[in-house]
């Protein structure tokens, strides 16, 4: 959802596409999540209070295409990293590693993308601009983290899976 507000809002043509194939995918990943969840005989729960959303509090909504190109940058990055991290916790299921392979695969290329356009916006008069807002989208993305690690549900989970 937040991708395609990106791209809705951006006033750069050339990023509205990428954007929108982006939100694409990820909807597409969240179809794919929700379905291995329910293969598996469970339901989804709703959450409301995601990475996303906690990261969006604290960087705030992106007002410049280096700052769009920022935080999906630092979004993509964690969701990668979160995906290898499930995928070669022990007893995962062939379903789930199956599914988590396709997302990062796809993810991957995401960050690809991403970062190229990065570096065009580095190497030009907006340079200083993407050095801040890299640091900015970090230093958010590690104070959610933290906060994400410290909640006694995930600190269980982490404990049964490791």
């Amino acid at each position: 959802m937040l991708l395609g507000k990106l791209a809705l809002h951006t006033n750069h043509d050339h990023l509205r596409v990428p954007l929108t194939e982006q939100c694409l995918e990820e909807a597409k990943h969240a179809w794919m999540l929700t379905e291995t969840i329910q293969k598996l005989g469970a339901v989804p729960v709703k959450i409301t209070q995601t990475y996303q959303s906690e990261l969006g509090k604290i960087y705030g909504f992106p007002d410049s295409t280096v700052d769009i190109l920022c935080l999906t940058r630092v979004l993509e990055v964690v969701a990668l990293e979160t995906y290898q991290k499930h995928v070669a916790m022990r007893g995962v299921t062939p379903l789930v590693r199956e599914t988590l392979e396709a997302i990062i695969e796809d993810e991957v290329g995401h960050i690809d993308w991403i970062q190229a356009e990065l570096e065009k916006y580095a190497g030009g008069p907006e340079g200083q601009k993407v050095k801040e807002a890299i640091a900015a989208s970090e230093a958010a993305s590690r104070t959610v983290s933290e906060k994400f690690y410290e909640n006694p549900m995930i600190q269980r989970y982490l404990e049964l899976v490791t």
